[in-house]
């Protein structure tokens, strides 16, 4: 299918027509279910369960990190940490002025049970692609990430960033982690 000139994607004219609405109706929709294994059956939030995830894939991180990693400010990652701490699924190390945070043995089992409950879900999820459909998703996803990223940095002339309206320092860095978990 190529998209002609008039598509709705290459030019929106209605909400329907926005890449990024129609995206996020997707993982909302997804969503649901997954709240309710993270915090009904596992008792913690989407921010705890990407936090963890992150720390028990790359092993031990410093908050700071972690937020660069889920794209999240450092308060809000600091309390997912103390939360996680508190649980007995982190340890928080001194290294210094920073600290390191590593997941615990409780941690680990716990991210092992999450991930094979949405590794199902996303299973369940792209069941109606066939295999040829699955990469050429991935590959657009990819691409479109790519873009994000360039349009993220790019400079808007004349639209200087205001923090208190919105925008935001790259608090992000050069990198992303390859995992998405939420």
């Amino acid at each position: 299918m190529s998209l002609t000139s008039d598509h709705g994607l290459k030019h929106p004219q209605q909400l329907e027509d926005l890449l990024m609405y129609r995206l996020t109706r997707v993982v909302r929709t997804c969503g649901l279910p997954l709240v309710r294994l993270f915090e009904g059956e596992l008792g913690i939030t989407r921010r705890e369960w990407h936090v963890l995830a992150l720390v028990v894939q790359e092993g031990e991180l410093a908050p700071s990190r972690i937020a660069e990693l889920c794209w999240l400010d450092r308060p809000r990652v600091s309390r997912a940490v103390s939360r996680l701490v508190e649980r007995g699924l982190l340890l928080r190390q001194a290294a210094g002025r920073s600290a390191l945070v590593r997941a615990t043995t409780e941690g680990k089992a716990l991210y092992a049970r999450a991930m094979a409950e949405a590794g199902a879900f996303n299973e369940a999820l792209v069941d109606g692609l066939d295999a040829t459909e699955l990469g050429q998703l991935d590959a657009l996803l990819n691409k479109l990430q790519s873009r994000a990223r360039t349009l993220r940095d790019a400079p808007v002339p004349g639209r200087p960033v205001q923090r208190h309206a919105g925008g935001t320092r790259d608090r992000h860095g050069p990198t992303e982690s390859t995992s998405t978990p939420r």
